[in-house]
């Protein structure tokens, strides 16, 4: 069955201001999933509720229960760059919230372009693999533009992701970021790649000439994000192999982490895009 989800990232604003309203709009749209960023905290401050913490988490799950919505993944709240928690401690918090929801996939974004940086967190993610798929969690790797730079490794030049899957071992699996894929080269091909790692989609969209300007994930304004379908990323060839990938979730993420203009709406033109490249897959 395919989900057609959205991220929380990219609703900072919505959900802080009107956070069941904002899930009762989502469901109102089409959606029937979210995939939130949840932190350890136990309360969530002043933390913008695009991240929730542990007693957001409580506030949705009731609210997504009674519109049906469900959550097929979630971004653990372990933070990019250098990570310094226990890996005792992040499996501890990984099983907490699993037994809270009963989500199987928790995603990892580690961000990382070096060989020092894709040793650290290939380690990383092997060792809260290895601690919580006895209890049926996965880890999902979430890629950015980044993981497809190449630099020399042993005197050979190397991909950081080709790298990272050699080193993290057959369990730890991937969310493949169709926008930032394409903003470092070709998504299709990537996406053939990676076939046999590839768990779920983040859809994410840039207006045309993207592939020329030379940005990337640090330099692209929030004038080039376009609604999924509003610009040239290729998603739909991409959800049309759904059935090439051996451990797909069926789960299809709209990620929209900036837009211009109203993002509310930005949503609804990519909820009916991707609804369309689904009826068309079929």
């Amino acid at each position: 069955m395919v989900h057609i989800g959205t991220q929380t990232f990219g609703l900072a604003k919505e959900l802080t201001a009107n956070f069941t309203g904002t899930l009762h709009a989502l469901h109102n749209i089409g959606f029937d999933a979210v995939e939130p960023l949840v932190l350890f905290n136990d309360k969530q401050g002043k933390t913008p509720k695009s991240l929730w913490a542990q007693d957001t988490l409580s506030e949705a799950l009731p609210v997504m229960d009674e519109l049906g919505m469900t959550i097929p993944s979630i971004h653990i709240g372990v933070g990019y760059g250098w990570l310094n928690m226990p890996v005792k401690m992040i499996a501890k918090n990984i099983l907490s919230i699993q037994e809270r929801t009963g989500t199987h996939d928790y995603v990892i974004s580690g961000l990382f372009a070096t060989p020092a940086q894709t040793k650290h967190w290939a380690k990383l993610m092997r060792k809260v693999s290895d601690a919580v798929n006895p209890s049926g969690a996965r880890i999902l790797c979430h890629t950015h533009d980044d993981e497809f730079r190449s630099f020399s490794y042993r005197s050979q030049s190397r991909e950081a992701i080709d790298l990272f899957f050699d080193l993290v071992g057959p369990d730890v699996m991937l969310q493949l970021d169709v926008g930032w894929a394409a903003m470092a080269g070709d998504e299709v091909a990537i996406a053939n790649r990676y076939t046999d790692r590839i768990v779920s989609l983040h859809l994410k969209d840039f207006y045309p000439g993207f592939r020329e300007s030379g940005l990337n994930r640090t330099t692209v304004p929030e004038s080039r994000f376009a609604p999924i379908g509003a610009g040239e990323v290729r998603h739909a060839e991409i959800i049309a192999m759904q059935d090439r990938f051996p451990h797909f979730s069926g789960s299809l993420i709209i990620d929209q982490d900036k837009y211009a203009g109203d993002m509310m709406e930005s949503l609804e033109v990519g909820y009916r895009n991707v609804s369309a490249w689904v009826g068309e897959a079929k």
